[in-house]
């Protein structure tokens, strides 16, 4: 049986809102703990500085850089998540269905997905209609 996905455009605008915050959030972070010179574990200096250096949103409002990446990080699962969810497979043509022959009225089963069709009683191309679901 056939699938077709279809997109959710709100879903997938979100998501790229989400993933925009989160790489900026870990981006800025990652420029302002850069290690200015060089030593022998930038790792070790990346994650110290994580600890240590703080950032200043409003005056006595401060928080540590370590809770900015753990935003960026869930910024980043949140946009994936919403972009999972904003797909979904449609089965085509999952069952038949009763069409009837507009010139000799007769009925048969077929899928309704097609919008052609040869009616096998009087053989014409016709585009059949659907008597029930």
């Amino acid at each position: 049986m056939k699938k077709k996905i279809r997109r959710h455009a709100p879903g997938y605008a979100l998501g790229f809102l989400l993933l925009l915050f989160g790489f900026a959030a870990l981006s800025w972070v990652i420029w302002k703990t850069w290690p200015r010179d060089s030593q022998s574990n930038p790792f070790s200096v990346f994650w110290a500085s994580l600890w240590v250096e703080k950032l200043v949103l409003l005056p006595g409002f401060e928080f540590e850089l370590v809770y900015l990446v753990v935003f960026s990080v869930a910024m980043l699962i949140a946009a994936l998540i919403v972009f999972g969810l904003s797909r979904q497979w449609l089965p085509l043509g999952g069952r038949d269905s009763r069409v009837e022959c507009p010139f000799c009225r007769k009925h048969w089963r077929t899928s309704p997905d097609k919008a052609l069709g040869i009616c096998p009683y009087c053989r014409q191309l016709v585009h059949p209609k659907l008597v029930d679901g």
